[in-house]
């Protein structure tokens, strides 16, 4: 997860996420989908670079200790494969 980097900013109605990247530097990435996997919500976000590759990440909505909403970036690849084919049969 570390080398996922660390959010900074999460802002759902302006439909951005701030990520301090591993090697530091700030990138902002756009939600482009909120998807609803088995009573799980998930955030896809894509940088503008990022367009053509269709590289992005996927965060998911978690609460934290307290009760608040948390984000928690996925990086398990079968949480990863299930999230890429939701994407896919919703597109169709």
């Amino acid at each position: 997860m570390e080398n996922e980097g660390r959010i900074k900013v999460v802002d759902e109605e302006e439909g951005i996420v701030l990520l301090e990247e591993h090697d530091g530097e700030q990138r902002e990435y756009e939600i482009v989908t909120v998807l609803d996997v088995k009573d799980e919500t998930y955030l896809i976000l894509l940088h503008e670079d990022d367009n053509d590759t269709g590289e992005g990440y996927a965060l998911k909505v978690v609460e934290d200790q307290e009760g608040n909403k948390a984000y928690q970036p996925v990086v398990d690849e079968d949480e990863l494969v299930k999230l890429q084919q939701e994407l896919t049969e919703s597109q169709q």
